[in-house]
């Protein structure tokens, strides 16, 4: 089974009426396009500041070529190959986060469309109705100033 971590988008000024359908699914482990086809994988999942980085590791694996030698530069190349191989996933999280998306929690399944419908039925299963314990008020803490410490014991000093 393979395991996706979910990202909601922010909320819209429709008040989210299309939200599910705008969730992103996101697979953990090895991505294989990162790994073959960097580029390309960056432009098409949008990961615009992750490909200006790449640029200038791509223009470092040139210089070092040019100064080291082919065979270090290929090395380089490959190392970095490797790093969006294993990090590429973990890259289009951090994009996501940096648009304001929030992660939603984890789904597993043996494909994407049986990990979105084993997500959205349970938490279909998990809104509490109206009169569930989510509606009753939450007491709020009652706290004093003179409580200091761990272990506090109250009419003490410290």
């Amino acid at each position: 089974m393979t395991t996706y971590t979910v990202h909601a988008p922010p909320v819209s000024a429709t008040g989210g009426m299309r939200e599910a359908e705008r969730m992103v699914f996101v697979r953990d482990g090895f991505c294989w396009a990162a790994f073959l086809i960097p580029v390309i994988w960056m432009l098409y999942r949008r990961l615009w500041l992750v490909l200006c980085f790449y640029a200038l590791f791509a223009v470092g694996v040139e210089w070092v070529g040019r100064t080291l030698g082919a065979p270090t530069a290929a090395a380089l190349g490959l190392l970095g190959a490797l790093y969006l191989g294993f990090e590429g996933n973990t890259l289009r999280r951090w994009t996501l986060a940096r648009r304001r998306f929030r992660e939603q929690g984890i789904a597993d399944g043996r494909s994407l469309e049986e990990a979105e419908i084993r997500f959205f039925v349970r938490a279909d299963d998990a809104t509490p109705g109206p009169s569930g314990p989510a509606a009753a008020p939450l007491a709020q803490p009652h706290f004093s100033a003179d409580i200091v410490g761990l272990f506090p014991t109250p009419g003490t000093t410290r």
